[in-house]
Formats: structure tokens, C-alpha cells, sequence
């Protein structure tokens, strides 16, 4: 395994290790914020990531990708998830709903509140969903004998 490679992986354990913990937090105000049903969801969040964000990092050896998809990869599932986290946060903190109806139902916050949430949700789904697509494709591309293909 390269250097960059190792570093992307701690990166990954570490970053889960820390959301993960973020959420246990999180778990412990979920009555404290404005929606707590989406506080909730917001802890649910965080320690899914976590762990979700660990079990990459143990298993990037297995991941055939070129030094530049790689670290797309990494900074990408780990953005997008905080981002995520993030998002749901603010939304639980301020009441913004549009963009998680479900979670926000009966509630309703400023504009600038409302935008920065939706912002926030779908620029993360956005680098949640292309890291977790270059991590399945270099799962994918990885041959059984340890050697990676070269296409990408």
C-alpha cells in the first residue's frame, strides 16, 4: 500500500471515529434543539456515518483506484457525509424544512435558513453519492489476484 494510500485510510477511520462520537453527543441534546425529530435523525446520521466511515477506512486497501480518484474518493465520502451531518444539524437547530419534509413537518424557519440547509443537503448528497461511486467502481476494478486495472 503507498503512503498516500495509508494516509487516505486513517483519514477515513479517523474522520468516522470523530462523527461517530459527534452523534453520541448529539444523542444526548436531541431534546434540546427546536426539532427534535430531526435532531434525531441527525444523531442516527452521525453514527451511521461513523461507523459507515471506519469499515472504508479498513477496507481502502482493496480499492483499485489511481492516486488522484483515490483521494477524490476519500475527501468526497468524508465531506459529503459531515456535510450531511451538518445540514441536519442546522435543520434541527433552526427549524428549516424544505428541503427534509418528512423530519421538518411542522416546521418552518427564515429563508436564509431554509437555503443554507438545502445547499448544505444537496451539495453533500452530491459528494456522498460520486465518493461512494468511485469507492464501489474501485472495489469493483480490483482483481482477485491483488492487481488493480489501469482504465481509470
Amino acid at each position: 500500500m503507498s503512503a498516500a494510500s495509508a494516509s487516505f485510510q486513517k483519514s477515513l477511520v479517523v474522520a468516522g471515529a470523530i462523527l461517530f462520537l459527534l452523534g453520541l453527543l448529539q444523542g444526548a441534546a436531541v431534546q434540546s434543539f427546536a426539532n427534535p425529530r430531526m435532531a434525531l435523525s441527525a444523531h442516527l446520521t452521525a453514527v451511521q456515518s461513523g461507523l459507515a466511515l471506519m469499515i472504508v477506512g479498513v477496507i481502502w486497501p482493496a480499492v483499485g483506484l489511481n492516486a488522484t480518484l483515490l483521494k477524490v474518493a476519500c475527501w468526497a465520502v468524508i465531506l459529503g457525509m459531515y456535510g450531511l451531518w451538518l445540514g441536519l444539524t442546522l435543520s434541527a437547530a433552526t427549524g428549516a424544512s424544505d428541503a427534509l419534509p418528512i423530519a421538518g413537518a411542522g416546521y418552518k424557519a427564515d429563508w436564509l435558513s431554509e437555503a443554507s440547509v438545502s445547499a448544505i443537503v444537496l451539495v453533500s448528497s452530491g459528494l456522498m453519492t460520486l465518493g461512494w461511486l468511485l469507492f464501489v467502481v474501485g472495489l469493483i476494478r480490483r482483481r482477485s489476484d491483488g492487481v488493480t486495472t489501469e482504465r481509470f
